[in-house]
């Protein structure tokens, strides 16, 4: 009910900054203004624009003491105004991480009369395994605004996303004391795109260069690919081999028994695409410049 309620007060104040009210504001120009809300960016002018949608900001302020960064980066958007009431806007959301374990496994037991006794240092194999994923998804759209003598500046927009989502899995293992080893290698590459739809409003803090609003619309978003693709080879008392085959990286799918079927399978090809479709609700903060 909360979430309702948040959505028809952002419609009516965007409505409300689409018609005449009596409080003016200065006109048009990058002068001093003597009204505590504010001048208006102009032809010209220039936005850094930071905006957070309510996942970031639940990942944020989660009580888990370990955030997730691919859900809590920000959109990041420059600004830039071609006409009074027509702004252009491109920006990103990206991130990488990279997890590596690499170890000497111990292969000494402890004393059968003692089992708490540490073992000793009987290297015999080892063990390796890397992981990274990546993300960048870059936006380009528009924004057509209206009504210059409102005390909100409210406007209308959209974006094209765009981008790719990648990931590499490497799992190196064998003996010190004979040649058998196995290396694994899976990697993935998927396209990233969708659009956002929305409206918005902006106040403007005292005099620019400030300003704080907000977006609400709808967004959709798809993945060409998201799949792992594997190459395995190694050795077993001296006889190579090698091979290939696919696995499922997708890891949202309602039905929990497909869920479970998928991520145990190994196959032969795969292909695999998502598309989602939710609401959008966006806080924002700009700062302007010439």
């Amino acid at each position: 009910m909360k979430r309702i309620f948040t959505y028809v007060g952002l419609a009516l104040l965007a409505i409300a900054s689409t018609t005449d009210v009596s409080a003016q504001l200065s006109d048009r120009i990058n002068n001093p203004s003597t009204f505590r809300t504010g001048t208006r960016p102009v032809a010209g002018n220039f936005a850094f624009y930071l905006g957070m949608d309510m996942d970031q900001i639940s990942e944020i302020f989660s009580d888990e003491e370990d955030v997730d960064v691919k859900t809590a980066v920000p959109l990041i958007n420059l600004r830039y105004y071609k006409t009074d009431d027509l702004v252009l806007r491109a920006g990103f959301t990206i991130w990488k991480k990279k997890r590596v374990l690499e170890g000497e496994i111990d292969t000494a037991t402890a004393s059968a009369s003692n089992p708490f006794t540490l073992a000793g240092q009987g290297v015999g194999s080892y063990y390796e395994h890397t992981e990274t994923e990546g993300y960048g998804l870059f936006h380009i759209g528009f924004e057509k605004h209206f009504k210059s003598s409102n005390m909100l500046d409210g406007y209308v927009g959209a974006t094209l996303p765009f981008g790719y989502s990648t990931g590499k899995d490497i799992t190196n293992k064998g003996s010190d004391f004979s040649d058998d080893y196995e290396k694994v290698t899976g990697k993935r590459f998927g396209f990233v795109y969708g659009y956002e739809l929305y409206f918005g409003i902006n106040t403007f803090v005292a005099d620019l260069p400030l300003s704080i609003g907000a977006e609400m619309g709808i967004r959709g978003l798809g993945f060409t690919s998201n799949q792992y693709n594997y190459d395995v080879e190694g050795s077993s008392a001296g006889v190579s081999y090698s091979g290939s085959y696919s696995t499922n990286n997708i890891d949202d799918f309602e039905d929990a028994v497909a869920q479970t079927t998928a991520d145990g399978l190994r196959f032969s090809s795969l292909k695999t695409k998502e598309f989602d479709t939710k609401g959008l609700l966006r806080f924002t903060i700009a700062y302007y410049f010439k």
